[in-house]
């Protein structure tokens, strides 16, 4: 996939000789499939780049968008760590290793500056790659700080908002109960002012020796009793 990336590295790869003078096998270039080459690539965010992580291209596909062809009989240094993992090499010594190593491209006829080119045109396009996904994540993260900060500043005016509205329904009540605290105070008041009245209007016993009620409750019930009123009656 021809990208931005690409035409940056390409930039950089103007002023260089072709890629090891060489055709592309029949085969097509030989690249790195293994698994360790390959990132995991699960959402795209549309843009080019990877969000979080994903959708990073793997080593496979940065070497063809690079246009880097394989070498004269598809020594690339893919196949050069692929032969220095076999079980005839890896086991050696380090010269013994080099030796053999050595040996087995000049056998096979494949120049040594040739694989030496092609894993210079790698590392380079790896590194290239990164560079601009470095770049790419990091307009990313300010973008997305700059959304947080935006989405903390509506959090808080939001909750100012709600605060405020809890405030006012607190302070709603608090008035509320106020007034019916001093409601409660003028009630007592004005039951007293009628238990005295009433005191003074029943006498406890009929008959000239009848003496006034002192007792304000008691003088409900004996105007209860007189009149014969259920709602007296309950509040004697």
């Amino acid at each position: 996939m021809q990208n931005k990336w690409f035409a940056s590295w390409r930039g950089q790869e103007d002023s260089m000789e072709p890629t090891n003078g060489a055709s592309k096998p029949a085969d097509g270039a030989q690249t790195e499939s293994s698994p360790e080459n390959r990132v995991a690539s699960t959402h795209s965010t549309g843009n080019g780049f990877a969000a979080s992580g994903v959708d990073l291209q793997a080593f496979d596909e940065i070497y063809r968008s690079a246009g880097i062809k394989g070498p004269r009989l598809g020594y690339t240094i893919g196949k050069v760590i692929e032969m220095l993992q076999s079980e005839h090499i890896k086991s050696l010594p380090g010269e013994m290793k080099r030796s053999s190593l050595l040996m087995a491209l000049e056998a096979a006829g494949v120049q040594v500056d040739e694989v030496l080119q092609d894993a210079t045109l790698r590392q380079r396009a790896i590194n290239s790659y990164e560079a601009i996904q470095r770049k790419h994540l990091e307009e990313y993260e300010a973008r997305k700080a700059q959304e947080n900060c935006a989405i903390q500043a509506e959090a808080e005016r939001v909750a100012a908002e709600y605060a405020a509205r809890i405030s006012s329904n607190l302070d709603e009540v608090a008035r509320e109960k106020d007034s019916f605290r001093k409601w409660q105070a003028k009630k007592q008041y004005e039951a007293q002012r009628i238990a005295d009245a009433v005191a003074l209007c029943v006498t406890q016993s009929s008959g000239a020796n009848a003496k006034p009620v002192t007792d304000s409750m008691a003088a409900f019930r004996e105007l209860a009793a007189a009149t014969n009123d259920p709602a007296l009656l309950h509040r004697g």
